[in-house]
């Protein structure tokens, strides 16, 4: 019986010790993620373009990217609830890549994706380019996740 109860143990310890090394791993993959913040300032009339180019062209694109693994989780396209006064934008968007080499291989590879799912809409830039003809102002802020020693 004490046999059996040894083997228990030492299962314990063992799955305890895979457990921790395999946090660990998710905490360091954690802090290697990049975020991409856009922001893009839209006048009242240019809303409704502005979110149909999103979900027709841009959702599916990043949809295509998550499942390549290039991004992690989903691509989100946010409102302000309250306005500030600065800096003042109508909508942000937020994508989680799973590191540099990952943004790297995105601008490598996002017309060839494009293309294959648009034919003909001049990649990845098609749409960009609609989004820049009915946006005021726009700006990009790349992010990483400071380590706090936890």
């Amino acid at each position: 019986m004490s046999r059996y109860i040894l083997s228990a143990l030492a299962i314990s310890v063992l799955c305890a010790f895979f457990a921790q090394d395999t946090q660990s791993a998710a905490d360091i993959d954690r802090k290697k993620i990049v975020y991409e913040e856009s922001y893009y300032v839209v006048k009242p009339e240019n809303k409704e373009k502005f979110v149909e180019i999103f979900k027709t062209r841009l959702i599916p694109f990043w949809n295509e990217m998550q499942k390549m693994g290039i991004i992690v989780g989903e691509y989100k396209l946010f409102s302000q609830r309250l306005h500030t006064l600065k800096p003042h934008w109508t909508y942000k968007t937020r994508v989680r890549f799973k590191n540099y080499q990952a943004v790297e291989k995105w601008l490598e590879i996002k017309d060839e994706v494009y293309n294959k799912m648009f034919p003909g809409e001049g990649g990845y830039k098609g749409p960009r380019k609609q989004i820049d003809l009915i946006t005021e102002s726009h700006w990009d802020e790349f992010m990483r996740e400071v380590d706090m020693g936890r």
